[in-house]
């Protein structure tokens, strides 16, 4: 179960800014910090500045309980209580920012919000955590402008996603090739992580062996990667395969290619 949901995380990652950007009709008004996650859809946020004028009771600093629009917990405790740990890996303690629709907040004064990980608006929580087995989609009236994405991601079944590529060298090869996009391929011999939170893939050689391929993903990035293919993903990856698209470039002698989008990395 675990691995399905982790694959249906990373086909929304690839597929839902295009998704968004076909129907959106509006855009985040708010940045906060997420402060508390309190359950699978609710979040309690500091409000740092506004993008767009204030809504009516709204103001910087303030700290609000937000509760994801459109998003159906399950029943079961137990599922509940895995729902709330995935809503924790993808907004615990992150930046975060909110879009409003007509309705302001529910029955139990929580502000109503559409979630994303972006500041353009592409990245949803609503619509990630939807998109897994365990969380369904309810109508929330007075706040319906993504009832149609969020209706049919609740019931889409996705398949397993791939990665297309121009061409693609082996990971001894990309050195030859800096300059170029292009997909690059070779199985994980390490990895690692630096204190600023950035992640580093090394493929066909271990750090820290000049001849190694690195897949550098920077801190401010890693959270949509765990969003796509679960917390702390790396380290499962010793001995697998993985691909990746993007410019290949030198730092200090080594090829690698840095990646700020899970839609350009491929782990079968």
């Amino acid at each position: 179960m675990a691995e399905e949901v982790t694959l249906k995380k990373a086909l929304v990652a690839l597929v839902l800014g295009w998704v968004l950007a076909s129907v959106a009709v509006g855009a985040p008004a708010a940045v906060g910090r997420v402060v508390s996650v309190l359950d699978g859809a609710t979040i309690s946020v500091r409000l740092e500045s506004f993008l767009l004028p204030a809504p009516t009771g709204l103001a910087a600093g303030a700290e609000v309980k937000v509760r994801y629009i459109g998003v159906a917990l399950p029943p079961k405790p137990e599922e509940a209580a895995l729902v709330r740990g995935w809503n924790a890996i993808l907004v615990e303690g992150k930046q975060v920012f909110l879009e409003f629709d007509e309705k302001l907040r529910d029955e139990e004064g929580r502000v109503l919000a559409y979630v994303f990980l972006d500041r353009e608006g592409k990245l949803m929580v609503n619509a990630i955590l939807i998109a897994t087995e365990l969380v369904g989609f309810t109508p929330v009236a007075g706040a319906g402008r993504y009832d149609r994405v969020l209706s049919h991601l609740d019931r889409t079944p996705w398949l397993v996603p791939t990665l297309a590529c121009p061409v693609v060298y082996p990971w001894s090869e990309a050195i030859k090739h800096v300059g170029e996009s292009a997909c690059v391929e070779g199985p994980v011999a390490s990895v690692g992580t630096s204190r600023a939170g950035d992640v580093f893939l090394n493929l066909g050689r271990p750090y820290p062996d000049p001849g190694r391929f690195t897949l550098f993903i920077p801190a401010r990035y890693v959270g949509k990667f765990e969003a796509a293919f679960g917390p702390r993903f790396w380290n499962n990856l010793l001995g697998r395969t993985v691909r990746a698209f993007g410019e290949i470039r030198l730092y200090q002698g080594v090829a690698e290619i840095q990646l700020a989008d899970p839609a350009n990395l491929f782990i079968p």
